[in-house]
């Protein structure tokens, strides 16, 4: 395999593992926002959304990464 396919297909992995988690994290965001959380209790709330925080965050270190690659090469 050539040197620029293998950096393409680190750039391309690199991007779509930042969407991923971003979309994930903002996905579980809104539902978790829309649907009816009567029955849920607060604890249950709270890490709904700080597991969407972390998410959120992870897709914007690989976006970093991905930019910082994408920089380098």
């Amino acid at each position: 395999m050539s040197k620029d396919l293998k950096y393409l297909c680190a750039r391309v992995s690199l991007v779509m593992l930042a969407l991923g988690f971003s979309l994930l994290g903002i996905l579980s965001f809104v539902y978790h926002a829309l649907e009816n959380s009567a029955a849920v209790s607060d604890l249950e709330n709270n890490y709904s959304y700080l597991g969407s925080g972390v998410s959120i965050f992870a897709g914007a270190i690989f976006f970093a990464a991905a930019h910082a690659y994408w920089r380098r090469g």
